[in-house]
């Protein structure tokens, strides 16, 4: 029988270059209570975009490695710290790789939710009956709530879109949506939501929503697609531009 070579692990690239920051952490070239380099120095040393470190030293603050503040930097944590900040999060990341999910980071995640959700919306204004769009009306209410308390855990949120992939009628778009829900709730989604989501895309979320109801409640196939993808879009947008480190009017 011929000798088989192992599989590659595929890894992120903003994994990678966690890991490799975390190896020098462990050798004592970045020793506890000092700050790392500036992002733009690592990206230039590293040869990668200065969003991608940023996303790595996210990855590392979710496992207690780090702390990031916004204006001063970041600072390598001691590693008693490390154990009590990273324990909960480093459970929470293993119930989601049991659930057979591969490392998503959330750019990706909202990528492949802009493909199935907007697809979903789109049979959903086809096929939506009035105690759907009732129900759709219930959870807006519920959300307009969630947004004036700015909870970062929104379970209309979930409810609204769920219930969109339902009334799509199709088993498999409701599966992959709650399977892709399910991996929003990684730690690491968690901190980009905590370092990234402002009231103004609070607000630009309620009023996306809303155009999505109204395009279901109309229905207009196109116009309920369109109005799912610009809703995710923009999200993912709001990410990117907090990984680039261009700040919004909010922010500055």
């Amino acid at each position: 029988m011929a000798h088989r070579l192992p599989q590659i692990e595929s890894r992120r690239l903003y994994r990678q270059i966690a890991e490799l920051i975390g190896r020098h952490i462990d050798s004592g070239q970045f020793p506890p209570g000092s700050l790392l380099p500036a992002e733009r120095e690592l990206a230039q040393q590293l040869g990668v975009s200065r969003a991608s470190v940023r996303e790595a030293l996210i990855a590392l603050e979710v496992e207690g490695r780090v702390t990031v503040k916004v204006g001063n930097g970041v600072t390598v944590l001691e590693k008693t710290v490390q154990t009590g900040a990273s324990a909960e999060n480093n459970k929470a990341l293993e119930a989601v790789q049991q659930n057979g999910w591969p490392d998503v980071g959330p750019l990706e995640l909202l990528e492949a939710r802009i493909l199935v959700e907007s697809e979903s919306a789109a049979l959903a204004a086809k096929r939506a009956t009035q105690s759907d769009i009732n129900l759709l009306e219930q959870y807006l209410v519920e959300l307009a709530d969630e947004h004036r308390r700015l909870h970062h855990i929104q379970p209309a949120d979930r409810r609204f879109h769920m219930k969109i992939a339902e009334m799509s009628g199709n088993q498999a778009l409701v599966h992959l949506t709650e399977q892709l829900w399910d991996q929003r709730g990684s730690p690491v989604f968690a901190r980009f939501e905590d370092h990234f989501v402002t009231h103004r895309l609070f607000e630009d979320t309620s009023q996306d929503h809303r155009r999505i109801l109204d395009a279901i409640i109309s229905r207009d196939s196109t116009a309920a697609r369109t109005a799912m993808r610009r809703h995710l879009s923009d999200v993912r947008k709001a990410f990117l531009r907090g990984l680039s480190g261009n700040k919004t009017e909010e922010q500055a």
